[in-house]
């Protein structure tokens, strides 16, 4: 979307009646309709001779400068730009390009297979300003021949939680009515505010369920919502974002051999918060097809990574799936599609879709990864930026020096490294930092927080510097942090003392690096690191360089953008460790 159209849709007003206005009257005007019946469209025209009607010639000039042609799609873009970045937060809107849109219906009615559709429903549950419900309704007309007015009254349904998305579903529908000739006075909706988690749609059964489900992780979400969350099944386990229970509401309101059609995020595949709509998916046995994007970004406005999910209720044994770049999608049975069984797959511990047979040989053999390395996470201070810097060159005895006039104690700090670093780096030393450390550690090792009283006389200059930090620091977990105290780290991880250890990142692409370690006073953050003895850090370091460590990824990591993939925990816990004496 053009800056200086959305710079000028903002200082115009965040009212949605003077902004619907302002896009309806300059959409009729480019496309010269004039003379409108229909009663809803009608009251947005701006009249010429007020102030409006200006500002609309003004905003038409900034459309045609900018060579933005305002056809239905772009109309339909702009309605979806305007919703304010709050609402997108924490209501999870965002804007479907119309190739993905358009793929998802036509595959689906395809899939839906009916020898006539003339009186199927098709429903959106999160229907924002009702992109799918527009592919829909085309999708319809061209198939039946049916009137407009025929259409939305008896096959067209949706829902939203935000009233002015159904308003400007009303009124993109109507438009597309008007501008395929079919004027009337009133259109008759099926178009409902609420919010999905609880809405009531009484005896309706739906054919087809077309959608982007709203993506707002769990730290967005507010206190109604995430009680409203715990009355589905699929949301029992974890922290789930808000798209998880939407499979689960969609396949309920389906009628048998209906089609659910979503993009959704694929993290479902293989995150801990997934595992309970696994679970839900393997005993409903529903035939699920997955077209996963992998590190694609699909929608421009959003860092998501996403997936099509074809859902048919029917009863099935397999799950089909394939990776695909949406510019090279083909139709549904074109497409080669790996099968796995539901039978076959771990919804505990996450699907490994790709490759699953090399999967269950690499996770029988040997010990599990999981059963012989400690693997941490890196000291999570929650404002870096505060308690971690690089001395600047300034010799003295007893300070380290944040720049020229800020002074710390060296008895409080730590040597600390960066972990997901390392790809930049041949040895550790380029990278050691120092952190302000707030703990000192007991007999075994142990961090103890340093109270108030003791730190402020025996550290007073780092305590001086952290005090002037303060009201940044109490904004740490939005203000609701509970600590020891406000200068206490965020979180109280990896802050032990331990030798033998293996950095490696958390980010990685294949050769990434990794480098041991036995200075026990050496500390990292952001990347990860695995604790044993020596010989099975080293004999770790082997594997991690292997091809089949790298396949093994491949397959059961979360991947990024420009292929990265997350080595967490969960992604390597179950990797069998084979011995050279066991092989």
């Amino acid at each position: 979307m053009n800056k200086e159209i959305l710079n000028f849709l903002k200082e115009y007003g965040t009212n949605e009646y003077d902004i619907n206005r302002l896009i309806v009257s300059a959409f009729l005007l480019e496309k010269n309709i004039t003379n409108i019946k229909n009663k809803k469209i009608k009251s947005l025209i701006i009249q010429k001779d007020t102030l409006e009607y200006v500002s609309l010639l003004e905003f038409i000039e900034i459309l045609r400068i900018n060579n933005y042609f305002l056809g239905f799609e772009e109309l339909l873009e702009l309605f979806e730009f305007v919703i304010s970045p709050s609402d997108k937060l924490i209501n999870g809107a965002i804007y479907t390009p119309k190739n993905i849109r358009e793929y998802i219906t036509k595959q689906s009615f395809e899939l839906l297979n009916k020898k006539s559709i003339i009186n199927i429903k098709v429903a959106d549950i999160a229907c924002g300003c009702g992109g799918f419900l527009i592919d829909a309704t085309r999708e319809l007309k061209s198939k039946t021949g049916k009137s407009y007015k025929k259409i939305f009254k008896e096959n067209i349904y949706g829902v939203d939680i935000q009233s002015y998305s159904v308003d400007r579903t009303k009124i993109l529908l109507s438009l597309l009515a008007i501008t395929e000739g079919e004027d009337k006075e009133n259109f008759e909706f099926n178009i409902y505010v609420g919010d999905t988690l609880k809405f009531d749609w009484g005896e309706i059964e739906f054919d087809m369920i077309l959608g982007n489900p709203p993506y707002v992780c769990s730290r967005n979400m507010d206190d109604k919502t995430k009680v409203l969350m715990k009355n589905w099944t699929t949301c029992k386990t974890g922290h789930p974002d808000l798209y998880i229970p939407f499979f689960q509401i969609g396949l309920e309101l389906l009628k048998s051999k209906g089609i659910l059609g979503f993009i959704t995020v694929n993290t479902f595949i293989h995150s801990v918060n997934g595992r309970a709509i696994r679970k839900y998916f393997e005993e409903k046995k529903v035939k699920l097809t997955i077209i996963d994007f992998g590190d694609e970004q699909i929608f421009t406005s959003r860092l998501t990574y996403t997936c099509l999910c074809f859902i048919e209720n029917i009863e099935s044994k397999n799950i089909l799936y394939a990776m695909s770049k949406q510019n090279n999608l083909e139709p549904l049975t074109q497409i080669y599609f790996n099968k796995e069984n539901y039978a076959n797959l771990n919804s505990h511990n996450g699907w490994s879709l790709k490759d699953n047979d090399f999967i269950q040989e690499i996770e029988a053999r040997g010990k599990l990864f999981g059963e012989i390395y400690d693997t941490k996470s890196g000291i999570a201070t929650l404002k870096n930026s505060i308690y971690i810097f690089k001395p600047i060159n300034k010799p003295d005895r007893k300070y380290y020096y944040i720049d020229e006039n800020t002074a710390i104690e060296k008895s409080i700090c730590k040597n600390i490294i960066n972990s997901n670093k390392l790809a930049k780096y041949d040895n550790l030393e380029s990278l050691v930092e120092k952190i302000i450390f707030p703990y000192r550690h007991n007999k075994i090792n142990q961090a103890v927080f340093i109270e108030q009283e003791i730190f402020k006389k025996k550290y007073p200059k780092a305590y001086k510097y952290l005090l002037s930090k303060k009201e940044i620091l109490a904004l740490r977990d939005k203000g609701k942090g509970k600590y020891p105290d406000w200068y206490a780290f965020g979180r109280s991880q990896s802050l032990e003392k331990r030798k033998e250890k293996l950095f490696f990142p958390q980010l990685v692409r294949k050769g990434f690096k990794t480098f041991y370690s036995e200075d026990e006073n050496l500390y990292f953050y952001n990347g990860m690191c695995a604790y044993s003895s020596k010989e099975e850090l080293l004999e770790l370091q082997k594997i991690m360089k292997s091809d089949e460590f790298w396949k093994y990824i491949e397959n059961k990591a979360k991947n990024y953008a420009s292929g990265y993939y997350g080595l967490g925990r969960n992604s390597l816990k179950d990797f069998g460790i084979l011995y050279e004496e066991q092989q």
